[in-house]
């Protein structure tokens, strides 16, 4: 059972679990995603990994974790609704099963606090080499993400889709916004983000309370803003679907759906809509990889997934460019026959086994343990795992049918091959 503190300018989370030998820990820094400042998070998330002051480079680094057992550490961006999460994390051996004390946990924290307090920085701005290398590093992963055209798809559905706000905004930056950055910039966001940004540490491992002290005495920040409430309804002003077609040199097109589902995290409707889900696209078993793969043969791939974040839902599907009018009639059909109660009991039965084998699993993964911990931190909606899934289980059929009479096509965009 989780256990929380509220320590100097973060919350501490302790999850215990005797399954796993190492020491799992993740600080999430929170704020709102904003177009302004999402390429210098995504950079700044780059350069945390680059060094500190101690260690003043990535190669340094890396060979003081090689000296601390193998110790994995490293940075990742996520979006949440209207908010942005700089995830630091590490994974360390527990102390306790080597054959003598080597004050592991303390430097795991401390290694937290260097890359925020102390990071390689003279004069007020980041060590000039690593600051070139660490946007290299990013402009090459923002080309190959736009190379890759499921992600290219997806993020062109959300871009138009999102007309302008929060759905719009591209979770790891903008290649034209990178060459603005400069180094003393970045170093006063970092300063700015300490600062404002909310932050919350989870550690999951064989740990008990006397960990807290620990914690005390190596890792403290001035400032811990209140929660900022990021679970939000994409609400859109469309009159009729956006459909966009856009054609590249490529074989298999990509097809993405964007939905309104007037529902999120925090309503109680929000376990029917993910019944749906599941019944509707969301495991193999579902009802469009059954009748649009298995049946008709439509697509390579094809499934659905519900953004409780921000009350939205997408299809994506590979397919044949000659195939979309139909793979596209039949995705909306399917989508009329559960509103109109055209479903098992079967289904209903399959969808909510398969959801609670997912939920089972992420008893066996530290990193899972802490995301599903920080979305319900995030939201205010603590719950257990088993009142969780008691919910689960106890949705109805009618509720089942309610949910999916909220679901609204919005967007579609195609990525398709060029006209020969």
């Amino acid at each position: 059972m989780k256990k929380s503190y509220q320590l100097s300018g973060y919350t501490l989370h302790v999850i215990p679990s005797k399954k796993f030998k190492n020491i799992t820990m993740s600080l999430k820094l929170e704020n709102i995603l904003t177009k302004e400042n999402v390429t210098k998070r995504s950079l700044l998330a780059f350069m945390l990994t680059g060094g500190t002051e101690k260690y003043p480079s990535t190669q340094a680094l890396s060979s003081h974790l090689e000296d601390l057992y193998g110790m994995n550490f490293g940075t990742n961006l996520a979006t949440k609704g209207l908010g942005q999460v700089l995830n630091i994390s590490s994974v360390c051996i527990n102390e306790a099963f080597l054959p003598y004390q080597e004050d592991l946990l303390k430097q795991q924290i401390k290694l937290f606090s260097d890359v925020l307090y102390h990071p390689n920085v003279q004069n007020g701005k980041f060590d000039e080499q690593t600051f070139n290398i660490k946007k290299k590093e990013l402009r090459e992963r923002l080309i190959v993400q736009n190379d890759d055209k499921f992600m290219y798809g997806l993020n062109q559905l959300f871009k138009n889709m999102g007309e302008g706000g929060f759905l719009s905004i591209s979770n790891n930056g903008y290649i034209e916004e990178l060459d603005k950055i400069t180094n003393e910039e970045l170093y006063q966001y970092l300063l700015q983000s300490i600062k404002e940004d909310v932050k919350n540490l989870y550690v999951v491992g064989d740990v008990d309370e006397s960990i807290v002290d620990v914690f005390k005495e190596n890792l403290s920040f001035s400032t811990n803003p209140s929660l900022i409430p990021v679970v939000t309804n994409f609400n859109s002003t469309k009159t009729k679907v956006l459909e966009i077609i856009e054609r590249q040199d490529i074989t298999q097109s990509k097809l993405n759906l964007g939905y309104v589902v007037d529902c999120n995290f925090l309503d109680e409707t929000t376990y029917a809509m993910t019944v749906f889900n599941a019944i509707f696209g969301g495991f193999s078993q579902s009802r469009l990889f059954k009748v649009v793969r298995e049946k008709h043969s439509l697509c390579y791939y094809i499934s659905s997934s519900y953004g409780a974040f921000s009350g939205i839902m997408t299809v994506n599907a590979g397919i044949e460019g000659s195939d979309y009018q139909k793979a596209k009639q039949l995705i909306d059909e399917e989508l009329k026959n559960i509103q109109n109660g055209d479903f098992s009991d079967d289904e209903i039965n399959l969808a909510k086994l398969m959801l609670k084998s997912s939920l089972t699993k992420t008893k066996d993964e530290p990193m899972s343990l802490i995301t599903l911990a920080y979305n319900r931190d995030l939201t205010g909606k603590q719950e257990s795992n088993e009142e969780y899934l008691d919910k689960i289980l106890k949705v109805t059929r009618e509720e089942i049918i309610a949910a999916s009479k909220k679901v609204h096509l919005d967007t579609i965009f195609l990525l398709t091959g060029s006209d020969k």
